[in-house]
């Protein structure tokens, strides 16, 4: 149920960040920041789940392995946050 919450909690945020970045809500350097937070945040709860393994097998098992994961929901609301907060992190370092 916790991983759930985090799911929904973190995709809402990288889709509100982005949202507002694109529509010009946020300015460039505040969706930075928040994409980055959120990005990092999520990555590290994610990690715990490899947390048996060495740091560059973990990293690699998260975008590589989605059956080490409860449900193929978490593999895809983390791959969809990374690949839009990645994007709003992208685009908010050229106009910086």
């Amino acid at each position: 149920m916790r991983s759930t919450l985090w799911n929904i909690l973190s995709v809402t945020a990288i889709v509100l960040i982005a949202a507002g970045f694109e529509f010009g809500l946020l300015a460039a350097r505040d969706a930075f920041f928040c994409a980055f937070a959120v990005l990092a945040i999520y990555t590290g709860h994610q990690l715990i789940a490899f947390e048996n393994q060495p740091f560059g097998n973990a990293v690699a098992a998260l975008f590589t392995k989605p059956e080490g994961r409860r449900a193929r929901t978490d593999y895809l609301s983390f791959v969809g946050s990374a690949a839009l907060g990645t994007l709003v992190v992208v685009q908010a370092l050229t106009y910086l």
